[in-house]
């Protein structure tokens, strides 16, 4: 029992210290955009309308945050001490559900379900943080054959019979390995469900679905080259490449998966967004250097966030409406982003 509680009180003081740091909140743009809808609902004091409005995205955002969640806990501990003291099974289990419970993003989201939609709403956000915990823990002790599960998507991609093949399969696999992507792509797939299997589905739904598609990927466009925490840039810094070239074949990657993503939805709007965004989050990327890990959120700058969502939104709405020349608009400024970002990686393969 005192190894237990030595524990406990090394989660206590983990917990203490990542919330005194700035370092575990993060700048999403689609997290930034819910947040935005409910504040709007709620300064109108219609706490009630603001969370069934914005249902579907919190289960969005919340089901792969509390996966996340869970496989942090479970590793939040040191392996080592923890497999050397003599615990139960039982124990083990208390001590992961402590550790999940008094992870920062579940705290701040329970008191703020607690004071914005009172006990009843709380309890419920805590009895499905407490199920996918649960289910994450006793999957993650299932024994697969060997070799089954995978870090990373790399190896199962296919080489590519081209020069560049190498970025591409990168690429994909740090894209794919961020919660931004499943978050796209489960609004795309409920979208697309909806478009197949609605009764009357409604026309105006699919740019807008195609629209969340485009700000849920948006704020990778200003982290990919600091993906792999961190190591990325300095893995490309190395290569024998052009920086233009290194800018299209990655950004390539990002509008080949939105397309196939707002295919089904509405493909003019979603190209335009995506070709904005990335426009926009070039000298972040370039600049900003951080440590972006996998199967996170992707924490981006929220300056260029929001002219990201702003323009985006209006690129949306003109190809939506008007045609291909907004498309077209889009590309120009995309293409002029390269060739700025192409005098700026010069510059940083010298400095």
């Amino acid at each position: 029992m005192a190894q237990v509680v030595a524990l406990l009180l090394l989660l206590k003081k983990v917990m203490a210290k990542e919330l005194s740091s700035f370092s575990s909140v993060r700048f999403n743009n689609f997290l930034l955009c819910v947040l935005f809808i409910m504040s709007a609902s709620v300064q109108q004091r219609r706490f009630a309308e603001a969370f069934w409005e914005t249902f579907l995205f919190q289960l969005f955002l919340l089901t792969p945050i509390l996966i996340t969640s869970s496989i942090d806990a479970q590793q939040r501990l040191p392996g080592q001490r923890v497999r050397l003291w003599p615990l139960t099974e039982g124990q083990r289990l208390l001590l992961t559900f402590v550790s999940f419970v008094l992870n920062p993003f579940f705290v701040v989201l329970f008191v703020g379900y607690l004071f914005w939609m009172g006990l009843a709403i709380a309890f419920c956000f805590v009895v499905l943080g407490v199920v996918i915990h649960a289910a994450t823990y006793a999957t993650a002790r299932l024994r697969w054959p060997r070799g089954r599960l995978r870090r990373s998507w790399l190896p199962m991609l296919p080489m590519l019979p081209w020069k560049y093949a190498g970025i591409v399969r990168v690429t994909v696999s740090e894209v794919t390995s961020t919660l931004d992507f499943w978050t796209a792509i489960l609004i795309a797939a409920s979208g697309t469900a909806y478009r197949l299997f609605g009764h009357s589905p409604e026309p105006e739904a699919f740019p807008m679905l195609s629209l969340l598609v485009g700000i849920a990927m948006s704020t990778m466009a200003q982290r990919m080259l600091s993906m792999d925490e961190g190591r990325a840039m300095l893995r490309y810094r190395m290569l024998p490449i052009d920086g233009w070239k290194l800018l299209v074949v990655q950004d390539a990657v990002l509008v080949l998966l939105v397309g196939i993503m707002v295919l089904p939805l509405n493909l003019q709007a979603g190209l335009a967004f995506s070709l904005v965004a990335i426009a926009v989050g070039r000298y972040p990327s370039l600049k900003q250097q951080t440590k972006q890990r996998r199967w996170r959120f992707v924490g981006g700058d929220p300056r260029f966030g929001v002219v990201q969502v702003l323009l985006g939104v209006a690129a949306r709405i003109g190809a939506a409406r008007i045609g291909l020349s907004v498309l077209a608009y889009a590309f120009l400024l995309y293409a002029g982003s390269v060739f700025w970002g192409h005098r700026l990686w010069k510059r940083l393969r010298i400095s």
